[in-house]
């Protein structure tokens, strides 16, 4: 394993989920690198039916995140509200799973 890869267990105790975006463009070569090792990513019986979407269009950005929080709220919350707990669980919903996904930057 190369030395820049850093360690695989440090950087998996370390990694938090991302909140809250910078609004910067992602360059155009980080964005190819990063679909680059995603396409080396495990599949299943090695099928790599990879479909990627890269949207870098602030208004089409918009209408994705729209058509996400219609989706959460018709598809995913009723069922997160329906459901039983996960085994080991209380049965109260974490508060962000209740009203659906946070509203912050460019997207509704």
């Amino acid at each position: 394993m190369p030395e820049s890869s850093g360690d695989l267990f440090e950087i998996i105790a370390t990694t938090r989920s991302m909140r809250r975006l910078k609004p910067d463009p992602v360059p155009p070569e980080l964005i190819h690198k990063i679909l680059e090792a995603g396409t080396a990513a495990p599949s299943g019986g090695n099928m790599q039916r990879w479909r990627f979407l890269v949207v870098t269009d602030p208004n089409v950005k918009q209408a994705v995140g729209t058509y996400y929080k219609r989706a959460w709220d018709e598809v995913v919350y009723p069922r997160y509200s329906a459901g039983d707990p996960a085994p080991g669980t209380s049965p109260a919903l974490p508060a962000n799973a209740r009203r659906g996904p946070v509203s912050r930057g460019p997207y509704p």
